[in-house]
């Protein structure tokens, strides 16, 4: 059994459901009992979730996830994948807080699962025709529509009729994927405003072994200094920035003598080898790309250029950043 699937995206994870979880799947099944009325009621004893889960981890074919938001390591809802059979799965369970906007990139994330990771080559879901807001989400993603099952489900001695949306796994891979993808990043910059509150691209940082050298070469593509050179002792580098109309300002950067920091990307050829952003609170900056996986390789200091605090970060794929502090 794959109970181990735990997957990222841009803004949101999946992780599986663990036995601890079971106050926080009652308390979010029972936050909005108006928009929870088209799924199965749940009871609110905690004992007996525990319970229910302990027998869904002994389960074969049956996959249950949290919805958390990376940027805030917190849970924000639920979804699963079940009834696998002839490599077609339902997925459902579905249920997000309120004030998430983890919709979109739930879905693809459990699309990801079931094509990437367990090999299936069709996924679909089932609801309630009456939950026309729901209907109406699977129709926008786009997902393909199905039949309509006349009396598919009871709940609480009511029948429903239930539409079948389905995505197959060529269907996805060509198409669906790359929709979507654009979908989650427009959470992932609400996401980050939220956090981050404003994340501002500033510079490109550029290692030089000659400043003014290298400005006369960028004064071919319209490049003009922004002030004059300065000298920060504490990075052991002195620096000049330079723009261009409609062109990214760029940070040129020589060691001051006696000192090695820019050798590393020198010595390997590695010219541009920082961007820069100026976010509003940098402790907060910092936790918050820390659950992305940016790690911090230098402890705040002041600039001497800016007057504000600054630190440098990598990210997973070995790229560094600069965070200044507005």
């Amino acid at each position: 059994m794959k109970k181990n699937i735990s997957i990222d995206g841009v803004s949101y994870r999946l992780r599986p459901v663990r036995l601890d979880d079971a106050n926080y799947i009652v308390k979010l099944r029972l936050e909005d009992l108006e928009r929870s009325k088209y799924i199965n009621p749940i009871s609110n004893d905690i004992k007996k979730q525990e319970e229910w889960i302990s027998q869904y981890l002994n389960k074969e074919d049956d996959y249950y996830f949290v919805i958390e938001n990376i940027f805030t390591n917190k849970s924000e809802g639920l979804i699963s994948i079940y009834n696998i059979n002839n490599e077609k799965a339902e997925w459902g369970r579905w249920v997000i807080s309120k004030s998430s906007i983890s919709a979109i990139e739930s879905v693809d994330l459990i699309y990801q699962v079931a094509f990437n990771y367990l090999g299936l080559k069709r996924l679909y879901c089932r609801t309630i025709v009456d939950n026309i807001a729901v209907v109406a989400f699977h129709d926008n993603i786009p997902q393909k529509r199905g039949s309509i099952i006349e009396n598919h489900v009871s709940i609480n001695g009511i029948q429903y009729d239930v539409i079948e949306h389905y995505v197959d796994d060529d269907y996805y891979q060509h198409n669906l994927k790359f929709q979507l993808e654009e979908k989650c990043d427009l959470a992932l910059i609400r996401n980050m405003r939220l956090t981050l509150g404003k994340f501002d691209f500033h510079h490109i940082g550029v290692a030089t072994r000659n400043i003014e050298q290298e400005f006369a070469t960028y004064r071919i593509l319209g490049y003009k200094r922004e002030g004059g050179v300065f000298h920060d002792e504490n990075q052991g580098v002195k620096g000049q920035f330079i723009t261009a109309k409609n062109q990214p300002r760029l940070e040129l950067l020589e060691n001051l003598e006696g000192s090695n920091t820019l050798n590393k990307w020198l010595d390997n050829g590695i010219k541009n080898y920082h961007f820069a952003y100026l976010v509003d609170n940098i402790e907060s900056a910092i936790t918050s790309l820390g659950f992305k996986r940016f790690r911090i390789i230098s402890p705040l200091k002041k600039s001497t250029y800016f007057g504000k605090r600054i630190c440098f970060l990598v990210m997973s794929n070995r790229f560094m950043i600069e965070l200044i502090e507005r």
